[in-house]
């Protein structure tokens, strides 16, 4: 019994001394990345990638309760912008092309 305890007790302090360890790398990560200073680093958890979400038409349509950042957006390009872009696009793979040639 007392052989299992020593062996807690020894696990306990090297989880201690890598979590100093994790803490002083994020520490010189923040340093490093010169992004803010070291106490802004000693949040929990890593940032979790963002996710597209669909929303419902009501949604989307702005319906009470609803935030402004739930909403959907509407395609900001009329036709004749994309008509536009598409000819430009073309021209310009087909002058590469030929430069290819």
């Amino acid at each position: 019994m007392n052989e299992l305890t020593d062996a807690i007790a020894a696990m306990q302090g090297q989880i201690a001394q890598l979590q100093n360890d994790i803490e002083t790398l994020r520490r010189a990560t923040t340093l490093l990345r010169g992004t803010g200073t070291p106490a802004k680093a000693t949040s929990g958890q890593p940032k979790a990638k963002r996710k597209r979400r669909k929303v419902s038409s009501a949604a989307a349509k702005g319906a009470p309760g609803q935030s402004k950042t739930t909403q959907m957006r509407k395609p900001t390009w009329s036709a004749a912008e994309r008509e536009a872009i598409s000819k430009r696009m073309k021209a310009y793979w087909a002058k590469r092309r030929k430069a290819k040639r």
